[in-house]
């Protein structure tokens, strides 16, 4: 770890040079990883790896001309090369009309993400886990592939108008694929406390899918009253998060959102908000611009709501950041990454029991948006899709492509489970917390051949 006092010691440091560069702002990020992995195929642990990983982002203002650079080194040498480039790229730019400032100080709250059992598995612990899937794979004759993760991931940001924040966060993903002859079966559970991951019941789950699956038939394509468990609505629910429910989305015209606050834009029992304090998600006290995050309500019964700000898009608006500053391997903006979906009153069994013919879809694979305005979603079923007839799973099926809209989707969604589950989207872009969902007339374009 790069610890607190050092991180922070870094961010302070390149506002320093910046601020002897002649910028009228800046901000500093520095951000940390230690990852480590357990990765196992053919029910053999075939990987494992600890990798330590540092960053340091800096933006510089002269002006309305924003200017950033970053590394991957934290030396002396590395921190004010970064600076002088920020410094150069912001003296490249144009004036940016819309912008007005970084953010300024607010009292951040409080919130446990560190858990130290977590910083300090040890691959011979992850081994056990894993050596469990294996066993009670093996009892039917089955093998294991998946991949037990440990990480400890650090945020400090630092700006010359007073912020100066750090957090430290856990977190454990424990993730399988059992094979048997014709059919697998998947099942994970990711918590901030590895103690909270139950590898018995990760394995039971994905061998019981697994055993159900074997010998799948085809099914023909067409629309059927379909069953989404957790794993898949996590799928789901990424279009619209990264799509369409942040402000700038809306400000170019891009969400669907646009015109629309105030109105019905799927079924009334859908809820969904972001809430990056609430401890059943990856709970973050804190966004990249070190602005408090906000619980933001998105969709409430079925009513267009809000999105999510960073203090630019906020103050396009003459508002004031949500705390939803994000960046990624695609650059930064604000994003929904806390989001949880309200569950409702029956349970996944009660779903196939009201059930007289449709599909019960365990997870998606290689999702894609090609129509970002109306959210349609296209992608494969995997690892467990099931035809039900009479209120019971009949046989497991070839997996099916789907290609509907996620508005549509939401707007016939008959049932939610009380259970919601912390979910991994294919992606990883986004880990919310959602329900199962039991959908009408859900279209699926084509088969696949296994």
């Amino acid at each position: 770890m790069i610890g607190r006092d050092r991180a922070l010691a870094i961010a302070q440091d390149a506002l320093t040079i910046a601020r002897q560069r002649g910028a009228d702002q800046a901000e500093a990020v520095v951000s940390g990883s230690d990852f480590s992995l357990t990765r196992f195929a053919e029910s053999v642990i075939h990987q494992n790896l600890s990798r330590r990983e540092a960053q340091l982002a800096v933006r510089v203002v002269f002006g309305k001309r924003v200017g950033s650079a970053a590394t991957g080194a934290l030396t002396t040498d590395s921190i004010r090369r970064t600076v002088e480039e920020a410094v150069q790229m912001a003296r490249f730019q144009a004036d940016n009309p819309d912008f007005v400032s970084l953010p300024g100080p607010q009292a951040i709250p409080e919130v446990e993400t560190f858990v130290e059992a977590t910083a300090s598995y040890t691959p011979e612990e992850r081994a056990r886990d894993v050596a469990m899937i294996v066993e009670r794979a093996a009892r039917e004759g089955f093998t294991a592939f998946g991949s037990h993760t440990t990480r400890v991931d650090e945020l400090a940001v630092a700006n010359s108008l007073g912020i100066a924040a750090y957090n430290a966060a856990t977190s454990g993903y424990l993730r399988t694929v059992i094979a048997g002859p014709d059919g697998t079966g998947y099942a994970d559970y990711y918590d901030r406390d590895v103690r909270n991951i139950s590898a018995g019941a990760v394995a039971d789950e994905a061998v019981e899918r697994a055993a159900r699956a074997q010998h799948p038939t085809r099914l023909e394509p067409g629309a059927y009253e379909t069953i989404f468990l957790p794993y898949a609505v996590a799928d789901i629910i990424r279009f619209p998060g990264y799509i369409a429910w942040n402000a700038q989305a809306v400000q170019e015209g891009r969400s669907f959102m646009v015109g629309k606050f105030g109105q019905q834009v799927v079924g009334a029992n859908i809820s969904i908000w972001d809430d990056g304090l609430d401890l059943r998600g990856l709970a973050m006290p804190f966004d990249v611009e070190g602005v408090p995050k906000r619980r933001v309500d998105i969709i409430k019964n079925g009513v267009a709501m809000g999105v999510v700000y960073d203090s630019y898009s906020a103050q396009r608006e003459g508002k004031t950041s949500t705390g939803h500053a994000y960046a990624n391997r695609w650059g930064r903006g604000a994003a929904p990454a806390n989001m949880v979906m309200a569950g409702g009153d029956t349970s996944v069994q009660e779903m196939i029991a009201s059930t007289e013919r449709g599909l019960l879809v365990t997870r998606f694979h290689y999702t894609h948006c090609p129509d970002p305005l109306r959210v349609v979603m296209t992608g494969t079923t995997r690892d467990g899709t099931f035809l039900i007839e009479n209120g019971k799973i009949s046989r497991p099926v070839f997996n099916l492509r789907i290609e509907a809209s996620v508005l549509d989707l939401f707007s016939n969604v008959e049932a939610l489970s009380r259970e919601t589950k912390l979910s991994r989207d294919w992606w990883d872009t986004f880990v919310p917390v959602v329900p199962a969902i039991k959908v009408r007339n859900v279209h699926f374009s084509s088969g696949t051949e296994f």
